[in-house]
């Protein structure tokens, strides 16, 4: 069961002891990303993840990552469209060794001015190789369109325009308004005693000044899109996108549920009508981006040019079936079982576990038990998800990225629904 803390200032700690494994991860979640950036910073919470790691007024850049590898643990971050975060998978021998690093990055990071111009070209050459991703790109350029008109809708790493633009000033100033008592939250899993973890922790950030940040996310427009992006290789990658939902909204169960029946799994609908039966692609299936303000429901595929025609006419001919009714309580029963099987082992693992007690506390202020999630999901009826898919599947809604040897898409949705 997990407990939460909240210190003084503000400070929120999650802490669930599971005492049968030999582990522990702790993460530091600041909630802030890439939604938070104005145009002239694009991909500063991105290039502030990588600065952590670069050194502090007790730490080399080499002693951050050592002193938690020679006890075989790890470290490591990551930054997302609302989020940053920093986190360590250590022994739960280690977990004092573990609090005293991430505390200290967190703290204690000097954002050398030397560091911070050598890091531009690290990050530049990790943006060229999302360019050379044609996977990551056909996602990033779905987003970039549909959401034009929204901070969603840029990078998360920036162009190498904004990336080259940073500077120590602006690291501080966005880390001042940012990252603030408000929007930390700490979680802590695995064989640990809470009490003494939060203990830690307060000493080690209890005197920080309790701030609070601003909200000034605007709504999400989503703007319907169709577009190409010429690249010199022999697939086409393809992502077909609808409105999505938010993360905060109960009809994200129903939304699961039409991800799973319609592209989740090799037993999916469109894995087995257009791969399987009609072998057009070897990559397929759909995918859900859900966020506070909104998000995207779509598919993806990657095929040879010859086939993409083909491959968006039968991934638009699955959702006219699900949108008039076909669809039988033996598949809802199995995309049910899929969803609650996936849910289930994936709280096998202790940092999903942190992860997601994390996430229920920013987003829900609540802990959400498995068991919850699983009643929600058996709820769920043929009729909602037949309702969800005439809603959201309509054509004039629909968008469409192309990635590959094309200079433009030579059909229309409309033509092939």
């Amino acid at each position: 069961m997990e407990k939460k803390t909240v210190l003084p200032n503000g400070i929120r700690i999650i802490t669930e002891e599971i005492p049968y494994v030999y582990s522990a991860v702790i993460g530091m979640w600041i909630d802030t990303g890439s939604k938070n950036e104005k145009e002239d910073i694009y991909g500063i919470s991105h290039f502030i993840e990588h600065m952590l790691f670069k050194g502090t007024k007790n730490r080399t850049a080499l002693e951050i990552v050592r002193e938690l590898e020679e006890t075989g643990g790890s470290i490591n971050a990551f930054t997302d469209k609302e989020s940053t975060c920093i986190f360590a998978r250590v022994l739960n021998t280690h977990i004092d060794k573990a609090i005293d690093v991430l505390t200290d990055v967190y703290l204690n990071s000097t954002f050398d001015e030397l560091e911070i111009e050598k890091e531009k070209g690290v990050v530049i050459e990790e943006l060229k190789m999302y360019e050379d991703s044609p996977d990551e790109l056909s996602y990033d350029t779905l987003i970039e369109n549909v959401w034009k008109n929204h901070p969603l809708g840029h990078k998360i790493v920036g162009t190498i325009e904004s990336v080259q633009s940073i500077t120590r000033e602006k690291i501080l100033n966005y880390i001042e308004n940012n990252y603030t008592c408000d929007r930390l939250v700490i979680s802590v899993a695995g064989n640990i005693d809470s009490n003494d973890v939060i203990r830690q922790l307060e000493a080690k950030l209890g005197s920080l000044q309790s701030k609070k940040s601003i909200d000034d996310e605007p709504p999400i427009i989503y703007t319907t899109e169709t577009c190409s992006k010429f690249k010199e290789i022999d697939q086409t990658h393809m992502c077909l996108a609808v409105r999505g939902t938010s993360v905060l909204k109960e009809d994200r169960y129903i939304y699961s549920i039409l991800d799973s029946i319609l592209g989740g799994g090799m037993s999916s609908r469109l894995f087995q009508e257009i791969r399987e039966k009609r072998s057009l692609v070897y990559s397929i299936g759909s995918y859900e981006l859900l966020y506070r303000k909104g998000g995207i429901f779509g598919v993806y595929a990657c095929c040879s040019p010859t086939n993409l025609k083909d491959v968006v006419k039968y991934t638009l001919e699955e959702f006219n079936k699900l949108k008039d009714g076909q669809l039988d309580g033996v598949q809802l029963s199995r995309a049910k079982e899929l969803l609650k099987g996936s849910l289930l082992l994936s709280l096998e693992t202790i940092k999903n576990r942190m992860i997601k007690n994390v996430r229920n506390e920013v987003y829900f202020e609540r802990s959400i038990a498995a068991e919850e999630i699983i009643q929600k999901i058996d709820a769920i009826t043929l009729e909602q998800v037949t309702n969800l898919a005439k809603d959201i599947f309509v054509i004039d809604d629909t968008s469409i990225v192309v990635v590959g040897a094309i200079n433009e898409l030579p059909f229309s949705l409309k033509s092939l629904n």
